[in-house]
């Protein structure tokens, strides 16, 4: 029998747990049949650290539906759940959805994790546009660049969209660029940190939808952003300045209490 931990300590009890981690492995199904899209989920933790309050989003067309939150999931168990959403799809291709994890550790913060996929409704085409994400690294904000590629032989009119975690905030997530026949195009996003921790890396995802020939195409580009525990100036932390400056403090005064002498 597994031993359930569980996920509210007591701050005078609680201790530092050096190394723990929570892990999150994610496998995700879906079909869109008949005006209902049908997604199944399951969440393996892998970590070393019981994960609490875990529960499921879906997302997709402007609708989103909860799963049932999981008071705890202990390291090895499997967090499953399906969910229906009712899309009034009217032009058949290839459309996102958005799967959001929302979890917390022992101590009440909160977490959250990504997975974008593509259904298909009625006819399933390679989109002639796809993506580039780069990584991001920053303490408090920071830009991600989305490179898009046109490999078809007409224009195409496409709106990109980016998808960050909760502990991160996008402004205007949408840009609308259009993209010639065998050209690039380049648009950013400007990301700033609400709560991520500093050393977390972030999977994020820039969802570029449009519609060309009667099909919905739906182009998808992973990216990281990696959190920095502080600003850096030629590599190197601010304390390893003050530290510096603190040492040629104290020489100058040693310095002159020398020349008195």
């Amino acid at each position: 029998m597994k031993k359930i931990i569980g996920c509210l300590l007591l701050p005078l009890l609680a201790l530092p747990a050096f190394g723990s981690y929570i892990s999150m492995t994610t496998s995700l199904s879906s079909k869109y049949e008949r005006g209902i899209l049908k997604a199944h989920v399951e969440i393996v933790n892998k970590g070393d650290e019981a994960a609490c309050n875990a529960q499921a989003e879906f997302r997709s067309g402007g609708l989103s539906a909860l799963a049932d939150k999981v008071p705890q999931l202990p390291v090895g168990w499997t967090y499953k759940t399906d969910r229906e959403l009712p899309l009034a799809l009217k032009v058949p291709g290839t459309y996102p959805l958005t799967l959001v994890v929302h979890y917390t550790d022992a101590n009440q913060y909160p977490f959250s994790a990504l997975l974008i996929q593509t259904f298909v409704y009625g006819q399933e085409a390679p989109a002639p546009v796809f993506g580039r994400l780069n990584t991001a690294t920053f303490d408090k904000e920071g830009r991600l660049t989305l490179q898009l590629k046109n490999s078809g032989t007409r224009p195409v009119k496409a709106t990109s969209t980016l998808i960050v975690p909760a502990e991160l905030t996008v402004d205007q997530a949408g840009r609308t660029a259009t993209i010639d026949p065998r050209s690039e195009q380049r648009v950013s996003f400007p990301v700033k940190n609400f709560s991520a921790l500093a050393g977390s890396t972030y999977q994020v995802f820039a969802v570029t939808e449009f519609d060309d020939g009667g099909l919905h195409f739906t182009a998808i580009a992973p990216g990281l952003v990696k959190i920095t525990s502080e600003s850096k100036v030629f590599g190197l932390g601010n304390w390893v300045y003050v530290v510096i400056l603190a040492v040629l403090a104290l020489a100058f005064i040693g310095a002159q209490f020398l020349r008195k002498k």
